[in-house]
């Protein structure tokens, strides 16, 4: 490439603008599509929909959950914050947090282009690494699924992070205050990503690679590094930051190592409690290690043949040893060719060993989930085989002295190639239903598929739909007790009982644990109610005791134990129940509602107003709170109060026929005959078939000498209730001549 004549010198200043405008328009172009879609129901009810803390947006308490709380089994503090934010911003309008993804994405584009630039002096050679990063289609899950901001943030602060170390290697290291303040600064970016997503913690490692190369701080004798871009200078470290030793060059990543440390320790506590950790339990070691092995030339295959992508790849068995040997002996010889190349080619052995270093923790040594590989976690990785391609097409084409227009026609194509696709890929992703059926259609076997389209299809009430797909995926792994349990759920909101039961029972005897046993109680519980056979509750009863010894501390198994026995005409048993449920969750407003009717049942009065008060404290919005507290302090002759407490529930629905009816009673208790009556009518307005109001109207027309009117509301009470025999009476006082006033 000739020199540029001096007038062209501002519009070679402006190249590196123009290449940051092309990534931004093939990052928008490709991706924008993700503003119109929804959240998915992979993950994003963790992180996002049904959390509640993120809900609550950035509040005092919101911000204090995030850091002691972790979420899908990780602790990501930062990556909660930026929910909480959007949901500040947004609420939950999903193309919003989609939003928010893509800017992230194309910032951490931006600054891969701007620092390998600093790094290499390269600027076309950047700008392709950058363009690969930014359209590649194993990274669309990174992106397109909100539930992966995770990995996108850590990102952004590891680049962050190369940034600021590239900055203290230039400002002359430990030895300057500048240079002491840029390693500060590259420390706290690092925490930053690391509390994002833990899967940067080869960082360190990452660094000692770009000492070797491009800085040249750990050369090898007769090292030669590759001639820079003709229009960038190459960037060289300040001569104060060279060692003559690696000493000082490890010793400095010390700090970077200790918090690496620390987050696995971290991470994997949290994991193992959580049940992620599969090693040793579904699989063993062994066959962990060979399936690291095989993704790691999986990974490659898929980078130049990226087809059918999926959101989970799932094992489907031991993987033949031939193929375990093959990708073994690849890795070593591979590894070998790239060491006794490292001084010719420095760039093969950081490009290689960076992305087999970068993928450690997740090449599924220690299986985490149930996945064999997954594309997002190629999204760092594969920056090392971008480099290698692209440093090893430069060398390629000067060796066979291929024109500069070849090569960079042949980088227009990859990087347009890898846009159709990965547009095409990101609209999988549109919604639950597409992405599921996607991984469907492109794996065998996949029951995690099967299983996640069934929940899509059971919200949304296509149960038959729903019903498929769970035999789909119970066919395909039938010791898959989530899926047992939530079809069992599905046939008990169809009423098919013993079935569900049926599935209740296999999910029990597969995984033992609380959910399962306390979701067959409740079945049990429901079956019994439904057909009132007293051997069915027995045996929920019983189910919910075992819930209870299982997990002490649910209010639940209290709670609905209450709700059987109450269905078994117990209301004494049940109360202590409900108390029990309250005093582990006092903030348990039904059981206070529950525990209040039945203790009115019993004439406990006292209690029961008190715990009538206590569910309006919880839900001062609730209007058959103040109906029921009304109605306990009538039974207490307390009839002021109960007018007060009639008043509050009718302020809160006018129009609701047992508050209307029960303060027409108190009214007429009061004497207040006149003013009972419009409340008497507005009830039956609400509910014409109440016998009980239609005799109590009645009633108070004959105490005002309305005889007319008490006779023709005492018989509707008798064609409503033809067995009632007060109002029998009534009528036939009525027809005599009126009802005795008192």
């Amino acid at each position: 490439m000739s020199a540029a004549s001096p007038t062209q010198k501002p519009a070679r200043s402006l190249t590196p603008v123009w290449i940051a405008l092309g990534l931004v328009a093939i990052t928008l172009l490709v991706y924008w599509q993700v503003t119109g879609f929804d959240f998915v129901t992979y993950d994003d009810p963790d992180f996002v929909t049904a959390n509640p803390h993120v809900q609550a947006g950035l509040t005092a308490a919101s911000f204090k959950w995030a850091w002691h709380s972790e979420v899908a089994r990780n602790w990501h503090p930062i990556t909660m914050l930026t929910h909480m934010l959007d949901c500040q911003l947004y609420g939950l309008k999903a193309g919003r947090h989609h939003l928010t993804n893509l800017f992230i994405h194309m910032e951490n584009t931006l600054l891969l282009f701007y620092v390998l630039r600093l790094l290499t002096g390269a600027m076309w050679r950047s700008a392709f690494v950058a363009a690969l990063f930014a359209v590649h289609p194993l990274h669309v899950e990174s992106v397109a699924w909100i539930a992966e901001r995770k990995d996108l943030l850590s990102t952004l602060f590891l680049f962050f992070t190369f940034w600021a170390y590239l900055r203290y290697v230039q400002s002359a290291g430990m030895r300057s205050l500048k240079g002491r303040g840029f390693y500060g600064l590259a420390l706290l970016f690092f925490a930053l990503g690391l509390m994002s997503k833990p899967m940067i913690v080869t960082a360190p490692f990452v660094l000692l690679l770009l000492d070797y190369w491009p800085l040249g701080r750990l050369s090898m004798p007769k090292q030669k590094p590759p001639p820079a871009a003709k229009t960038v200078k190459k960037f060289a470290p300040a001569p104060a930051a060279k060692v003559a030793f690696p000493v000082g060059v490890l010793l400095e990543k010390i700090p970077f190592l200790v918090m690496s440390v620390v987050l696995c320790v971290v991470t994997y506590s949290i994991q193992q409690t959580g049940g992620a950790m599969q090693t040793g339990r579904t699989q063993t070691f062994v066959a962990s290690f060979e399936n690291a092995l095989v993704s790691y030339m999986r990974y490659i295959g898929k980078m130049f043949w990226p087809r059918h992508l999926a959101g989970l790849y799932l094992r489907a068995g031991p993987w033949p040893l031939g193929l375990v040997v093959l990708s073994a002996l690849a890795l070593v010889v591979v590894s070998i060719i790239v060491i006794k190349q490292a001084r010719r080619r420095p760039w093969l052995a950081v490009g290689w060993f960076w992305y087999v270093g970068t993928l450690v923790p997740v090449i599924g040594i220690v299986q985490v989930g149930m996945q064999t590989m997954a594309d997002r976690f190629t999204y760092v990785p594969f920056i090392g085989l971008f480099i290698i391609l692209t440093w090893g097409a430069c060398e390629f084409a000067r060796s066979r002295r291929l024109p500069e227009i070849a090569l960079g026609g042949a980088a227009l194509a990859s990087v347009a190639a890898c846009m159709v696709l990965t547009a095409r890929q990101v609209g999988y992703w549109k919604n639950s239903e597409t992405l599921f059926k996607r991984m469907v259609d492109v794996t065998e076997n996949n029951f995690m598929a099967h299983y996640n389209l069934a929940n899509f299809y059971a919200r949304a009430k296509r149960d038959g739909e729903a019903q498929d797909n769970y035999l789909e995926a119970l066919q395909e792994e039938p010791n898959y007790a989530d899926a047992h349990n939530n079809y069992a759920g599905l046939l008990l909101e169809e009423k098919h009982y013993d079935d569900a039961i049926q599935q209740y029972m296999e999910a029990v005897r597969l995984n033992p644990q609380y959910l399962y046993v306390f979701n067959y109680a409740n079945a049990m519980a429901d079956t019994a109610s439904a057909r009132h056979d007293a051997a069915e509750f027995a045996e929920a009863v019983r189910a919910f005791k075992r819930a209870q010894e299982m997990n002490p501390a649910s209010a639940d198994a209290h709670n609905n134990l209450a709700m059987t026995l109450d269905a078994q005409g117990q209301p004494g048993e049940a109360v202590a129940e409900y108390q029990a449920a309250i005093q582990l969750n006092p903030g348990y407003e039904s059981a206070y509602y529950n525990l209040a009717n039945d203790l009115a049942h019993l004439n406990r009065l006292d209690e029961c107003a008190a715990a009538y008060r206590g569910a309006i404290q919880l839900n001062p919005r609730r209007t058959e709170y103040y109906n029921g507290l009304g109605i306990c302090y009538a039974m207490q002759n307390k009839m002021a109060d109960a007018i007060e407490q009639f008043q509050q529930s009718l302020r809160l629905q006018p129009d609701n026929a047992a508050a209307n009816g029960n303060m027409g009673n108190a009214l007429a208790a009061e004497g207040k005959v006149d003013e009972s009556i419009p409340y008497y009518l507005a009830a039956l307005r609400a509910n014409p078939n109440d016998a009980q109001t239609e005799f109590n109207l009645g009633l108070t027309y004959s105490r005002q000498g309305k005889n007319a009117e008490a006779a023709t509301h005492l018989k509707q009470a008798l064609r409503l209730d033809p067995n009632n025999p007060q109002a029998r009476a009534a009528l036939q006082q009525v027809e005599k001549g009126g009802v005795n006033q008192k």
